[in-house]
């Protein structure tokens, strides 16, 4: 693995470290009231970190998968709500790319990387089917021109504000996983509603809503790819989504180790021996530890897919790890940062409520170590 950056991808996480500390940095606390980032989106779009590896003809920035995972950590460290966002619409605009038609590409993608479109949504999850995709519901039957979508998807990133929603389901209901196709749903297609807005615990600016599709007609034109192939699609883009998780948390972790270090200061010069306890200075050290060891984890599995190789199992290791590394910084920049961790506005306690969901989302902890041990019982079978 090369640790060293391109050219290319150096301007690219430039570019995403100036834009989180001049740009998210300054609506974060609107976020974490709850108020979608559309200001913060609005300002994104020109740099072209909506489409990090997506041609510039599109509007975006041609850079690999190592530059969008720097670009993703970037973000996340000052507002992780824009941040998820941000990484959904790049996963959308790349399965695009990768499976849709010349066409689709034109249509779609330069209104995903410009932030004319507020966001891109990813519809995988049902009442039914969290963790396993394979158990889907939602049906595409086919019709003359196109298909009939009915079902109902949950939790859903941007589900009310995006331009154009991955939607998986069921065409051959009969054929298990190989059944499965994946459409791009415009919100305007009639039918298609947008159901309850969750109302989580963390990442408040980020948008998740259930949707539902009721005869939805979506012509032949925006089905993504052949009919059968939308577990590939799906999996696909976990696997990348896993590495941009990956990338959101060590981000996040890296906020957290701030707000650990102006707490230890600050106990310096209330009570020096405090401030040069042991126990503090290990858990300084157990933190930063952490989040490198994860970030090397990241930058692996993003390495191997910039290199075109397998890397399921790879990501599977950098989400659980990236994941408790960060959820871990979070919980000792609480305990550091003692009675002021009690605002929940405050930086302490806002990033703990945040980073809890990253080892829920796109497959939750356990699923990767099932993923892990599933690859490596492979390996020697």
């Amino acid at each position: 693995m090369e640790l060293s950056l391109s050219k290319q991808e150096q301007r690219i996480v430039e570019l995403a470290e100036r834009t989180g500390t001049d740009v998210l940095a300054k609506h974060a606390a609107a976020a974490d009231h709850g108020e979608f980032p559309a200001r913060s989106i609005a300002e994104l779009g020109p740099t072209g970190l909506l489409g990090v590896k997506i041609p510039t003809e599109f509007g975006g920035l041609a850079g690999s998968n190592v530059a969008a995972v720097h670009a993703i950590r970037a973000l996340a460290r000052n507002c992780p709500s824009t941040a998820v966002t941000v990484a959904v619409t790049n996963m959308v605009a790349d399965m695009i790319l990768r499976f849709g038609n010349a066409e689709q590409h034109a249509r779609f993608l330069p209104k995903l990387c410009s932030g004319t479109w507020l966001a891109g949504s990813f519809a995988l999850s049902e009442p039914a089917a969290g963790s396993d995709a394979a158990s889907l519901r939602t049906r595409a039957e086919k019709v003359d021109g196109g298909y009939r979508l009915n079902g109902e998807k949950l939790w859903i990133t941007s589900g009310d504000v995006a331009g154009v929603i991955l939607v998986m389901a069921k065409t051959d209901p009969a054929a298990g996983a190989r059944g499965i196709s994946t459409f791009l749903v415009e919100p305007s297609m009639p039918g298609f509603s947008v159901g309850r807005h969750e109302e989580k615990m963390g990442l408040l600016g980020s948008s998740t809503v259930s949707l539902a599709f009721s005869d939805v007609f979506v012509p032949d034109a925006n089905r993504l790819g052949a009919e059968g192939i939308g577990f590939e699609v799906a999996m696909v883009a976990l696997d990348g989504g896993r590495c941009g998780i990956g990338a959101q948390a060590v981000g996040m972790g890296e906020a957290a180790l701030n707000v650990i270090a102006q707490a230890v200061e600050a106990r310096k010069k209330g009570d020096r021996t405090l401030g040069t306890d042991q126990g503090a200075q290990f858990r300084v050290a157990d933190v930063a530890t952490r989040l490198d060891a994860a970030w090397l984890l990241v930058l692996r599995a993003a390495s191997l897919r910039d290199a075109g190789k397998k890397m399921t199992k790879e990501a599977a290791m950098a989400k659980v790890f990236a994941t408790e590394a960060g959820n871990f910084a979070a919980q000792q920049a609480v305990a550091l940062s003692q009675g002021a961790a009690l605002d929940r506005h405050s930086p302490a306690a806002r990033l703990l409520r945040d980073v809890r969901v990253s080892r829920i989302y796109e497959g939750t902890s356990e699923i990767q170590r099932l993923v892990i041990a599933r690859h490596l019982a492979a390996s020697v079978s």
